[in-house]
């Protein structure tokens, strides 16, 4: 039974040192298309405009793959005061990636929180912040804490069924973020961490359920549903 518990604890470690980042770095790069999209139709308000140039000069370090020159531009912006609102959040959300990806998961926490507070109600960034903050306590294995935020994100954010007969006539409801059976998945393996077998079965056969259609997460809950 030791061995059987240090191989699922090196098997979750090992998952989300493999994907985690990968994950908030993906939540990332759409972040920034959209950041775009709302940019761009923003830009005719003379304050948003304002915003969206302050903000600017760190999403092109972002582009160009030059990280430590986003994060001082992302900091210096948040620490100004200069910032507000969607634009603080995206900000927050960007350095707060960044930090995590260095290691630095405190950091990363503050700012992931920051984004959350100002994200108001653009699913995106309110859900890849949330997605953040579930991430870090991960790292820092308090498994609990990352349980209430991932069941929080499903909550929010999950809106599909699993009734086929509405999938099939195009009537089910979308999800508002394309990560929910993404964080389905690690709320399985961190209900397993906590000792909630019940709960991480439920969970995965949840994931079938209603993601049977994503082969990457169904086939994973599959597994794992056969191994208890």
């Amino acid at each position: 039974m030791a061995n059987e518990a240090n191989q699922n604890n090196s098997e979750i470690k090992q998952f989300f040192v493999q994907h985690g980042t990968k994950v908030l770095v993906a939540l990332a790069v759409v972040l920034v298309v959209v950041a775009g999209v709302i940019q761009v139709r923003d830009s005719r308000k003379a304050a948003a405009a304002e915003q969206a140039e302050l903000i600017g000069a760190g999403l092109t370090y972002v582009y160009a793959g030059e990280n430590d020159s986003a994060l001082v531009e992302f900091e210096s912006k948040i620490q100004s005061g200069k910032l507000e609102g969607l634009a603080l959040a995206k900000a927050a959300l960007f350095a707060g990636n960044i930090k995590f990806e260095k290691g630095d998961f405190d950091g990363a926490a503050v700012l992931f929180q920051k984004s959350l507070d100002n994200a108001g109600s653009v699913a995106l960034v309110r859900s890849a912040a949330m997605h953040g903050l579930a991430s870090v306590k991960i790292e820092k294995a308090d498994y609990s804490a990352a349980a209430g935020l991932l069941e929080k994100y499903i909550s929010e954010f999950g809106k599909r069924t699993g009734d086929k007969e509405d999938r099939f006539q195009k009537e089910e409801p979308q999800d508002e973020v394309p990560m929910v059976a993404d964080a389905m998945w690690k709320l399985t393996l961190v209900y397993q961490q906590l000792g909630a077998n019940d709960k991480a079965k439920n969970t995965a056969e949840r994931i079938v359920e209603v993601y049977g259609d994503n082969q990457q997460y169904a086939d994973k809950a599959k597994k794992f549903i056969a191994s208890l």
